[in-house]
């Protein structure tokens, strides 16, 4: 006899959904008991944000019923991937389907995630401003509706605050963010506040050798 917890005979109408993939932003459907699912449109497979295990929770044959026992407390929706898209979805909600503003936002988040990587830094801290800088005041907001912990809010919200009056932060984290932000500025050809072309205005801003690097990228790029 299978666990009703996981029988899906038992389940309601919310155990099945929709989240936006990390990567590209399209809708990846889930199952509550699918641990992680891959993006049809990019290929991206990430961790199911929200997963629901019932009773394997607390469950001590959770790992024989399911294959693994989840992770019990805040650290289960630690991971990067998990997190990315809850702020996805979040903004989606906030931003009333405005495709335009989600598009912005994980555009930002992909160069971030290059460039942490490359950079070092909180991934969690840069992950998140990378795709809440439109507003320091929404950012905790929507943190705070993630459950994410005060000290990572507090360090998302500085970098927000800084890079959208243009002051400088000597933190890593900050300089990715930033560089993330006008990178994306260059690949979609956006004017820079007022400045010069963006290929032009750019790479002296930036802040990370990683960011200058891709920057030239897209110089050499356009060139041909």
């Amino acid at each position: 006899m299978q666990c009703p917890g996981q029988d899906r005979a038992y389940w309601k109408a919310d155990a099945v959904f929709e989240v936006p993939c990390p990567q590209c932003g399209a809708s990846v459907e889930f199952f509550k008991d699918e641990s992680s699912g891959r993006c049809r449109s990019c290929g991206h497979r990430f961790l199911n944000p929200g997963a629901d295990f019932g009773c394997a929770q607390w469950c001590s044959l959770a790992k024989e019923c399911v294959g693994f026992a989840p992770n019990r407390g805040p650290a289960a929706d630690a991971t990067e991937g998990a997190l990315a898209a809850r702020l996805i979805q979040a903004i989606r909600e906030e931003s009333d389907g405005e495709s335009a503003r989600v598009a912005r936002a994980v555009t930002v988040f992909r160069f971030a995630k290059e460039l942490v990587v490359q950079e070092g830094g909180d991934p969690r801290v840069v992950l998140a401003a990378a795709l809440l800088l439109e507003s320091a005041a929404k950012a905790r907001g929507i943190l705070l509706g993630i459950g994410m912990d005060e000290p990572t809010i507090e360090r998302v919200c500085q970098i927000v605050e800084h890079s959208r009056m243009g002051r400088e932060l000597e933190t890593i984290e900050f300089k990715v963010v930033w560089d993330s932000d006008l990178l994306a500025r260059l690949a979609s050809g956006e004017p820079d506040r007022g400045q010069e072309a963006p290929e032009r205005a750019v790479e002296p801003r930036l802040k990370t050798e990683a960011g200058r690097a891709m920057a030239r990228r897209f110089s050499r790029t356009e060139a041909q």
